[in-house]
């Protein structure tokens, strides 16, 4: 989810200095040792092709086409304002109540995603017990004030100048996300009731990022934090650049996401997978929007999954996304794997319902086949 950059954020602190650090490890909590298993804690299970969910951001209103083919939309992003576990919106929320209460007319469910990809989890914060039951506290009682219907955990590693504060930003995934996992369930559940409300978490198409060209570092534990969890939304995009960019064996391919992480641990039957709704040539901001792509080539053939395209004046690059028949193959082959669902980031990408190019129309169409037995 790193596709967009938002106005303003709000980031927690970063503690750089080696003698503030020492100064405040002495509350930091040694990683996590548990190993959960299903005998720890048992999700309902979830029904095959029941997911279908936007993500959306900045203020972002569904039109009620596009709710009429949504179960879910992920309201994106709620973030820690601090060490301390205060919470606080993205900027263009002022509309939030209205998104829900639409949300809800339409009979979709909201949820609210936490983190986002330029979020930087700390040891301060999650290492810290004191400052992540504080965190917990205030996203239960964000989810009571307004009406949500489920939680989504979106911890990205991050990327800084810095290698070693890189580093230790990013270990605080590894040690301290089963941890979070843990207890925020037994806090929804003690808040809500069992299977009253969603607890889902997005990860990435894989698990490793490459610190230089020699270092490479897993950050998802392999100690069994999706028992916690009702669904995990693989990201499958941002993985590769140009025509590589989320292709349909990243995904679904012998070496892909849902090989990768099926073997991690995760049973399929709580995997969801992602699609974009853009198109990237490179990091940062070149990428472009689905509804874009259309714009530059209206008559651009389904097949087509990539174009050269110069953005800005900055030079011819190749643009990959997903087209049409990608993106019926893949929820084909999600539908044979009988996987929850699929998800896409961001809603705002795609084209309005009544376009025939409209990817949440290709979607939607394809799984309501699979329900009808076509």
């Amino acid at each position: 989810m790193k596709g967009y950059t938002l106005a303003t954020l709000f980031l927690v602190a970063i503690t750089c200095d080696s003698c503030r650090f020492k100064k405040k490890s002495h509350n930091i909590e040694n990683p996590s040792t548990f190993v959960a298993t299903s005998s720890d804690y048992e999700t309902s299970s979830m029904e095959p092709n029941s997911v279908v969910m936007a993500y959306i951001i900045d203020g972002y209103k569904p039109s009620n086409d596009q709710y009429g083919h949504l179960t879910h939309i992920g309201i994106s992003f709620l973030r820690a304002v601090d060490t301390t576990g205060e919470v606080i919106m993205t900027s263009g929320w002022e509309n939030l109540e209205e998104i829900i209460s639409t949300a809800h007319d339409n009979n979709v469910k909201a949820i609210i995603s936490f983190g986002g990809g330029k979020f930087k989890i700390t040891s301060e914060l999650m290492g810290i017990k004191k400052n992540r039951q504080n965190l917990i506290k205030n996203i239960i009682a964000f989810m009571r004030k307004y009406n949500l219907d489920g939680f989504d955990c979106d911890w990205e590693p991050s990327w800084v100048d810095d290698k070693k504060d890189m580093e230790n930003i990013n270990n605080a995934i590894t040690h301290y996300y089963l941890s979070f996992i843990k207890e925020f369930r037994e806090a929804l559940d003690l808040e809500f009731g069992k299977d009253n409300k969603t607890f889902s978490a997005a990860v990435m198409n894989g698990n490793s990022i490459w610190y230089s060209a020699f270092k490479r570092i897993a950050h998802f534990p392999q100690n069994g934090w999706w028992n916690y969890l009702d669904w995990v939304a693989l990201m499958n995009y941002d993985n590769d650049l140009g025509s590589k960019h989320a292709t349909f064996e990243s995904v679904f391919g012998a070496e892909g996401s849902v090989a990768y992480w099926t073997k991690f641990g995760i049973p399929k039957e709580k995997i969801v997978t992602g699609v974009p709704f853009y198109a990237r040539a490179g990091w940062g901001e070149e990428w472009l929007s689905y509804k874009d792509i259309v714009r530059i080539n209206p008559k651009i053939a389904d097949s087509i999954d990539f174009i050269i395209y110069n953005k800005n004046g900055s030079g011819e690059k190749e643009y990959g996304f997903n087209g049409i028949s990608t993106v019926i193959q893949k929820v084909k082959k999600s539908k044979k794997l009988k996987l929850p669902g699929m998800m896409f980031w961001q809603l705002a990408g795609d084209l309005p319902l009544y376009h025939e190019k409209s990817l949440l129309k290709v979607i939607s169409t394809e799984f309501q086949q699979s329900q009808t037995g076509k």
